[in-house]
């Protein structure tokens, strides 16, 4: 499960991803399987592409650089469990 370090509810659970019986994550994890981690992959190198150049306000350029940091732990905590 999910364990962010601080709650910032913009970055970690947003509520359009918590939306009906099943987080969107979650979701994605099961229905991805295998792949969830190239999802997390991608998810990381998104946000560490664009945090320079879609924002120009410090704030919001450090909500993208703190997704790349939730999606690197979940991206972690997948692997500490798959040994």
């Amino acid at each position: 499960m999910l364990k962010p370090i601080k709650n910032d509810k913009d970055v970690d659970q947003p509520d359009h991803y918590t939306y009906g019986t099943i987080e969107c994550l979650r979701y994605l994890e099961d229905s991805l399987g295998d792949g969830y981690s190239f999802f997390l992959e991608g998810n990381i190198k998104k946000y560490l592409h664009r945090w320079r150049h879609k924002h120009k306000t410090a704030d919001l350029q450090i909500q993208d650089l703190k997704k790349a940091e939730f999606y690197l732990k979940e991206l972690i905590e997948q692997l500490e469990h798959s040994e």
